[in-house]
């Protein structure tokens, strides 16, 4: 499979997989309703982490030389 179609199939499985999960959430019974609140919070945890994993780090702020040697 090319790499472009198996990277589109695989979001669209997650599509349907976090559907299914967010509906079982709204609309399920006891351990399995328990379960995709779970399952939802540590997607969106790891979706944050890869999100922030993304994002470059602010450069740092130099200093002058002036600074520095007067303290």
């Amino acid at each position: 499979m090319a790499p472009r179609l198996k990277r589109i199939a695989n979001a669209l499985m997650t599509c349907i997989a976090a559907t299914w999960i967010g509906y079982q959430a709204l609309h399920g019974e006891g351990g399995l309703r328990i379960t995709s609140i779970a399952l939802l919070i540590v997607g969106a945890v790891t979706a944050v982490g890869v999100i922030l994993d993304h994002v470059p780090p602010r450069p740092k702020r130099r200093r002058s030389r002036e600074e520095r040697e007067v303290g």
